[in-house]
């Protein structure tokens, strides 16, 4: 048993740690072949297509694993993925058009969220492989399509000279890893996993996950929404700022990184520690993933003010020395961001939802107000600036709110 453990680390890490720096090496890939106003371009529609992937996701891999007493049938939850995906798809399309944005733009758009489609997709059948303990076989698969689509996205980009072909090449890599091995192994624990496309019991539910997990969709939406909001203005009213503004918040990737590849094998043990009261095991193994996440970004934090700027210019090939202050600004709000994501799941797997819910969608609310009324005449600062302050809150409000609540928790335990 603590053999698999070690597996399931390891190639989690390993997986997770590839994907979440697949997007900063394809911004930098495209910063590099194709210029800081392409990558402006590319930035913008692959934060779009992650908001979209909020959506697919609907209440993400945390509520599936931790329905540990099989409240729904797994094969409900892919059903779940499939519907959303559909939705993804026509939601890219009414956005763009709305927007009335320029073809590129346009199809960069929806081949990106074609990208995120399939990613939902395999997450599902993650949730099902780590159910049954097998969660190194979703590392070993996110490594391989990372590895392969960042290579192939070079290849195509260099010798086309077109993000949209080196984009759409990422998403052919995608789709072989998903039907030879991540269905292949998936099958191997439920070999009709794909009958939930054609029987009417799991459309029906679907759509009761879906409600019962729509309070979870909405705090993870929101809690990722809000670095998009400083973005879709900078984009709308400083758009020469927005390919600086993607890479200054890169950093900010190396904070979630290390939290998720942490939190992601022990929602397993928080869930069935919470299950069965074990509310001290459970408020140790929380505050050490806190503690973690928490000192990760101070040292992101450090490096970002003392060589940041020039760390950029040397793997960007831009000047970014104008940038020190927002750079910053933009990790110490992303540290704040990765606390609020480590007690969002904490909320989630406790299923209190509505305090986080009712916390991101007011701050998220100012934050818009703010925007439109800042980034206008003050630009990148501003937004930068609005964003930690936003995270700031929210972490302070939901680090008092889940002390209490386990403080009475303890209280009982020992009584």
């Amino acid at each position: 048993m603590e053999q698999s453990i070690k597996k399931d680390y390891l190639w989690n890490t390993i997986g997770v740690m590839l994907q979440n720096a697949t997007s900063p090496i394809l911004l930098l890939i495209v910063t590099r072949l194709n210029g800081i106003e392409a990558s402006g371009v590319f930035s913008f529609a692959f934060a779009v297509s992650i908001l979209l992937w909020a959506l697919g996701m609907w209440g993400g891999r945390t509520y599936q694993v931790s329905d540990t007493r099989g409240e729904f049938s797994q094969r409900s939850y892919v059903m779940v993925r499939l519907l959303l995906s559909i939705a993804m798809m026509l939601i890219a399309v009414g956005f763009s058009v709305a927007n009335n944005y320029p073809f590129e733009m346009t199809a960069l758009i929806i081949v990106l969220t074609l990208f995120k489609v399939v990613e939902s997709y395999a997450d599902v059948l993650y949730g099902v492989l780590q159910l049954h303990d097998k969660l190194y076989l979703s590392g070993i698969s996110l490594a391989v399509k990372s590895l392969a689509g960042i290579l192939i996205f070079a290849i195509v980009d260099l010798i086309t000279g077109s993000i949209l072909y080196a984009s759409l090449s990422v998403v052919l890599i995608n789709l072989l890893v998903l039907f030879f091995y991540d269905l292949r192994y998936t099958k191997k624990y439920d070999r009709d996993i794909l009958t939930a496309i054609t029987k009417r019991v799991y459309v029906r539910e679907a759509f009761t996950i879906m409600k019962k997990c729509s309070g979870v969709f909405v705090v993870f939406f929101l809690a990722l929404f809000s670095l998009n909001i400083p973005r879709y203005f900078i984009e709308k009213y400083n758009p020469e700022e927005v390919g600086y503004f993607g890479v200054i918040a890169m950093p900010i990737t190396l904070i979630v990184l290390l939290m998720t590849f942490i939190l992601q094998p022990n929602i397993l043990k928080l869930s069935q520690a919470y299950i069965t009261q074990k509310y001290r095991t459970f408020f140790v193994t929380v505050n050490k993933i806190l503690f973690v996440s928490f000192a990760v970004g101070v040292a992101v934090l450090c490096v970002s003010w003392l060589y940041g700027p020039e760390l950029l210019a040397i793997v960007f090939g831009v000047d970014f020395h104008q940038y020190r202050l927002p750079l910053v600004i933009i990790v110490a709000g992303g540290l704040a961001s990765a606390l609020v994501a480590v007690y969002l799941n904490v909320f989630v797997i406790m299923r209190k939802i509505r305090l986080p819910f009712f916390v991101l969608i007011v701050t998220n609310i100012m934050l818009t107000g703010f925007s439109t009324i800042t980034i206008y005449s003050h630009g990148l600062l501003a937004g930068v600036s609005l964003y930690a302050l936003v995270n700031i809150i929210q972490a302070i409000i939901l680090s008092c709110s889940y002390t209490l609540i386990l403080r009475r928790s303890l209280r009982a335990e020992e009584n």
